[in-house]
């Protein structure tokens, strides 16, 4: 391995590249060995993938001064817009296609949940606490419900999100980043991501989306917006994010979900 450079990573990590190899270095809890084996197992089946290296051990991270790190092949490629949301909604449609993995599938318990109950009069919020607890409560209900009903559950990703994609140089899917919350969970739990764009029915359609679930929509769209808020909250970073994905995306969950009524048969 060459000099690393910094290079972005994210909430959850510090990245380096020598330009042949990526270093991700989690500042907490890393991504489990079951996940960074599932990139293996995706690029095996022809997915974009960077396929996370094992360790003399076995396993896929290894330990530098008390944090986990883990090595992948460096992909050049530059980050992902919406103006790439046909090929990103291809690209997932290919993920949700692929059978007979085994992963653990989704509990829908959200740690936000806690987190933003517990932080209810954190200056940040407070003074629209009343907003949040609404829509806490709403996803309390919502998880109630989702669960009740019975949907194919497939290989979701959970932040298939244009930042999570690069692109190369013709405007083809280079690789999709980031598959620590992977599981199998409906698919409407990543679909959602359509809602988050400027242009939710052309992903739709270039994904192919019919008979999708409402529900399921209606939880996981909530629940991002929701998670977006808490960990800014939590870690009291991004204040400006405060608003402009957690409050502005809570705002738009209703208008965002009835887009996507004409593609859900319930």
């Amino acid at each position: 391995m060459g000099e690393l450079r910094p290079h972005p990573g994210g909430f959850e990590a510090d990245a380096f590249t020598d330009g042949r190899w990526f270093m991700k270095l989690w500042r907490q809890q890393p991504d489990s060995d079951a996940g960074l084996a599932l990139t293996a197992e995706l690029a095996a089946r022809g997915i974009p993938v960077p396929a996370a290296e094992r360790a003399l051990d076995g396993s896929y991270t290894s330990e530098h001064h008390g944090r986990r790190y883990a090595l992948f092949p460096f992909v050049d490629g530059r980050q992902g817009t919406w103006n790439d949301a046909d090929a990103i909604a291809r690209a997932m449609r290919a993920v949700h296609e692929v059978t007979d993995l085994v992963l653990p599938r989704t509990d829908m318990d959200e740690w936000c949940i806690e987190v933003l109950r517990d932080r209810r009069d954190h200056p940040w919020i407070v003074d629209r606490r009343d907003e949040v607890m609404v829509n806490v409560d709403r996803l309390e209900a919502v998880i109630e419900r989702a669960r009740a009903i019975n949907v194919p559950h497939v290989v979701c990703h959970h932040d298939l999100f244009p930042h999570n994609v690069l692109v190369d140089r013709g405007g083809r899917i280079a690789t999709l980043l980031d598959w620590g919350h992977a599981m199998l969970a409906p698919r409407e739990h990543d679909v959602f991501a359509a809602l988050c764009g400027p242009d939710p029915v052309r992903f739709l359609r270039a994904y192919g989306a019919e008979g999708l679930d409402l529900t399921h929509l209606e939880y996981a769209r909530l629940a991002r917006s929701l998670r977006d808020l808490a960990v800014r909250i939590y870690n009291e970073v991004d204040l400006q994010g405060v608003n402009t994905w957690g409050f502005d995306g809570l705002r738009r969950v209703d208008a965002d979900l009835e887009l996507s009524r004409p593609f859900c048969n319930r």
